[in-house]
């Protein structure tokens, strides 16, 4: 009999607090290309720095454990990237996460060949975005854009 009243007693408690507790509305981050680097050839593959703009429509800090994606670049794929980076996305804020990659010479060639005569850099981006966060976990994401090659950003070697 204790031990029901105890029992009882304890979910009461429970449903009070988790009451008290506003429900906060959960929105999953956006991730964009910001910008791609070119750092170092290695044989016949090629060091990229790809930036990604990662934007956080909550009203609370999110805290990014990784993300990995595949990215297209004019309708080719282009390469991959793994990234086991902790970064705090803030509230209604953007961060930058800078992510390595390696691709092969030949893509890097196609590209070449595919941006001639052309102001803009068409891009495809999917993957998963590894959140330290009760609510959100892992989050999938796809974006598709552009980046205008005229202002200088993409493409710029460090």
């Amino acid at each position: 009999m204790v031990r029901g009243i105890t029992f009882l007693a304890g979910a009461m408690l429970a449903l009070a607090l988790a009451g008290c507790v506003p429900a906060q509305k959960v929105v999953s981050p956006r991730v964009e290309l910001q910008n791609v680097k070119i750092l170092q050839a290695e044989g016949l593959m090629q060091r990229l720095e790809v930036q990604l703009l990662v934007s956080n429509p909550n009203d609370f800090d999110i805290p990014l454990t990784g993300l990995d994606f595949a990215l297209r670049l004019n309708d080719l794929d282009f390469g991959t990237g793994l990234s086991n980076t902790r970064v705090d996305i803030p509230r209604l804020g953007q961060a930058v996460v800078p992510v390595e990659i390696r691709v092969s010479l030949f893509s890097v060639f196609q590209q070449i060949q595919a941006l001639q005569n052309r102001t803009s850099l068409d891009y495809g981006i999917a993957g998963t975005v590894h959140l330290d966060h009760l609510l959100l976990g892992n989050v999938p994401f796809e974006r598709k854009g552009s980046m205008s090659l005229q202002d200088g950003k993409a493409f710029v070697p460090l």
